[in-house]
């Protein structure tokens, strides 16, 4: 019964938003142009569809950006992150400079980026990776400086190198903390590049969405909003059975 209750709670939210949805547009409480009716939505959905090359390129410009964004990014962040954990003097120099840094409103830059990389994926993925290190790095970090350092020297008294003991002693333990930061780097990244890709794109989801938006096609504006968010729910399913798998071969 317990297994049941989170659908059974996502499948009730979206009932009601779909209720709601559908007595604003048939009252005439919300006007057609401001948000379109469920029928012309699935009418826009079931167009696109029927032409799965103007759905499955924009994704793929998004998706491609966001992976090359979030997986250069998470590298580097867990690098820095176990770096700065480990040493008492690096964590308390860096440590508050990683936290101010992500409470910036990064995206500021994106006019600089685009200057500087030109209004194409590069200053796209750039942003991307903005957003993407500082929730890796953190989360690194501060798992690092957590791990008992008993286990740590009782490896190194065995023998064990540096790169040994961080495999074997300190990525174990850590790793959970640091599922948990890519979890909010992919989806802040994730966000940033559709965001970007509305601003000034040339393709992607957030594209699509711009275009949709200043012809004033309404239902096809929400139909690209749904496929934007079907795709962060498979995206997040897909990193989710990934972060399993490796946690399960980390433990091993």
């Amino acid at each position: 019964m317990i297994s049941w209750r989170r659908p059974a709670t996502y499948t009730a939210v979206v009932a009601v938003i779909l209720v709601v949805w559908v007595l604003l547009t048939a009252t005439g409480a919300v006007k057609p142009i401001l948000l379109a009716s469920l029928p012309s939505v699935w009418t826009s959905l079931t167009f696109l569809a029927s032409d799965p090359q103007s759905v499955l390129l924009p994704l793929g410009v998004t998706l491609g950006e966001t992976g090359i964004a979030f997986g250069g990014a998470s590298i580097l962040a867990i690098v820095i992150g176990v770096v700065i954990g480990s040493s008492t003097l690096l964590r308390r120099a860096y440590e508050p400079l990683l936290t101010t840094a992500n409470a910036l409103p990064l995206v500021i830059l994106y006019p600089v980026l685009a200057a500087a990389l030109g209004v194409g994926s590069n200053s796209k993925i750039a942003l991307g990776a903005l957003y993407a290190f500082f929730p890796v790095a953190i989360a690194t970090a501060k798992a690092a400086s957590l791990v008992d350092r008993r286990l740590i020297v009782a490896a190194e008294v065995m023998g064990a190198t540096r790169s040994q003991v961080t495999r074997s002693v300190v990525l174990p333990a850590i790793v959970q903390p640091v599922i948990a930061g890519l979890r909010v780097s992919l989806a802040l990244s994730l966000v940033t590049i559709i965001a970007a890709e509305f601003i000034s794109g040339a393709g992607g989801v957030g594209y699509q969405l711009a275009a949709s938006s200043q012809s004033l096609d309404t239902p096809t504006l929400f139909a690209w909003v749904v496929i934007a968010c079907a795709l962060t729910v498979v995206v997040n399913v897909v990193f989710t059975i990934a972060t399993n798998a490796l946690t399960k071969g980390i433990k091993r």
